[in-house]
């Protein structure tokens, strides 16, 4: 396992030697919502205090759901979460479920369906914190409705400069080729994928 805070080799545990010492000095914390560990001191992470904040502004009376949150929302309730992962995710398409798998055996920290911390209400398929952050997106579909969904969130991805990558259906069919060589930018230079 690497840490989740430099991306060093941790063996068993979430954090380096070195991160842990930090955590005892109060320079890195969890976060008191999701739990992923920050260095901060802060109670919440950043992607929780939008969440929060995102919360309190869909409570008053003049807020206005955005078109990708409207997206977002209709296809999550339209494609239900049904395959398992190796790691326990359970994820929307038997693609996602390879990527999972990929990532899990791999022993790359990810996280499924995380919100991307950006003012409107965004998820992605994976999330990797180490390293570079960086967004995992399949793109499995070819309908209208979909295709225009894409362009929306890669524009948001765009607009506050995420490291994205993308995959497709062709991408998946190669993925032990295709997909070192899109995370490798983004990882650690002392990362293996052995």
């Amino acid at each position: 396992m690497v840490c989740q805070i430099c991306g060093a080799k941790s063996g068993f545990y979430p954090l380096c030697k070195n991160c842990f010492n930090l955590k005892d000095e109060g320079k890195i914390t969890k976060c008191e919502d999701c739990g992923i560990w920050k260095k901060d001191a802060k109670p919440l992470c950043y992607e929780c205090w939008l969440k929060s904040n995102k919360e309190k502004q869909k409570a008053s009376d003049d807020y206005k759901i955005s078109d990708i949150e409207a997206e977002e929302k209709n296809f999550r309730s339209k494609f239900r979460a049904k395959y398992r992962t190796d790691d326990g995710h359970e994820v929307r398409s038997k693609a996602e479920q390879i990527i999972d798998n990929w990532l899990y055996n791999k022993k790359i920290v990810h996280a499924y369906e995380r919100r991307v911390p950006i003012e409107e209400e965004l998820y992605c398929d994976f999330f990797i914190p180490i390293g570079k952050k960086v967004w995992i997106e399949y793109w499995g579909l070819d309908e209208k409705k979909y295709l225009k969904r894409k362009e929306l969130k890669k524009e948001l991805y765009k607009k506050y400069n995420k490291n994205l990558i993308d995959l497709t259906d062709k991408d998946i069919e190669n993925l032990d080729d295709i997909l070192p060589l899109k995370l490798r930018p983004y990882l650690p230079s002392n990362f293996s994928f052995d």
